[in-house]
């Protein structure tokens, strides 16, 4: 079984590559804002939410991703709107990338449902390391032979998204100009990214003894040349504190996460992949860890204090 080293040893050797680069989620009903920009300001507080994912774990070269996402509403002119910061890094193989981005939606009442709209603008940093750190394939002449420092590249990300409360459903493209983030050896190779589309939705369920709700969810993730990738889940809550459920990659992963909300701002969750793909052999699964932490802003008035002569 060739280890990731060489895939990244091809990706590199190609003239031009289009690969797909976003990081997989088990998760990711609980962190749609980071592929959707149209999510922002979902909620009444200020939410931060951070996610470290470890997949193929025990693997040489194996990736590592984090990503923080920060989010909020506010209104203007009588309408409602959210704004997003999102950062985030990923070490795989030879490669460090890093990538952040500042997003905006517009949100429109329908009803009883909510439309949103939004777009999202930052940058993606890739960063080649020294070929003293590729190993047996330091000598190979299609490896770069120097270490590249790291480049960047412009990104715009839009999405939309409709929540009806019982019922969501999201649409989103990232890397909407395909920005190419890394040329290597003089010029003759170079890597980008290409666009990447999301399509999600989901369910909420109330059972009749009302401490007990289940959330089926499903996300659809398609990216030219790369094979489409289809999650299913569902999640059970217990007293709106507690959560649990099963996860499933088609052709990939099989999973179980769970959580819980510590207190009125602090969540909690994790989750566990087991591989199904051929790299099963290889690796002892995928941990994913995510935390939420949310706060209401609050901008005081200063009191100001009269006296009066009626009352001296």
């Amino acid at each position: 079984m060739k280890s990731v080293i060489c895939v990244v040893v091809f990706i590199v050797c190609a003239a031009k590559v289009f690969a797909q680069n976003d990081m997989q989620l088990s998760q990711y009903m609980f962190n749609q804002v980071l592929f959707n920009p149209a999510c922002a300001g979902g909620g009444d507080m200020l939410d931060a939410r951070y996610v470290q994912r470890m997949q193929y774990m025990g693997f040489d070269g194996a990736p590592s991703t984090w990503a923080l996402g920060v989010t909020s509403p506010f209104k203007l002119f009588n309408a409602k709107h959210g704004v997003t910061a999102k950062f985030g890094g990923e070490k795989i193989g030879n490669f460090d990338n890093t990538n952040f981005s500042a997003g905006y939606a517009y949100r429109h009442q329908l009803r009883s449902a909510m439309l949103s709209v939004g777009f999202s603008i930052g940058g993606l940093s890739y960063k080649l390391n020294s070929p003293s750190e590729w190993g047996s394939y330091a000598d190979d002449p299609a490896v770069p032979q120097r270490e590249e420092s790291a480049s960047t590249g412009f990104d715009v990300g839009m999405g939309a998204f409709y929540d009806r409360g019982d019922f969501y459903v999201g649409f989103s493209c990232a890397h909407l100009n395909q920005p190419r983030v890394l040329t290597v050896d003089n010029g003759s190779k170079t890597f980008a990214i290409r666009r990447t589309f999301y399509l999600n939705g989901g369910y909420r369920w109330q059972s009749p003894n009302e401490r007990w709700e289940l959330s089926p969810t499903a996300l659809l993730m398609l990216t030219a040349l790369a094979k489409p990738q289809l999650g299913v889940g569902a999640n059970a809550t217990f007293a709106k504190r507690y959560w649990g459920g099963l996860s499933y990659r088609i052709g990939d992963a099989l999973g179980v996460l769970g959580g819980m909300t510590v207190s009125e701002a602090f969540k909690l969750g994790v989750a566990y992949e087991y591989s199904l793909s051929k790299l099963i052999a290889t690796n002892k699964g995928n941990m994913e860890i995510f935390v939420s932490y949310s706060f209401e802003l609050k901008f005081a008035k200063k009191v100001k204090k009269y006296k009066s002569i009626r009352f001296l």
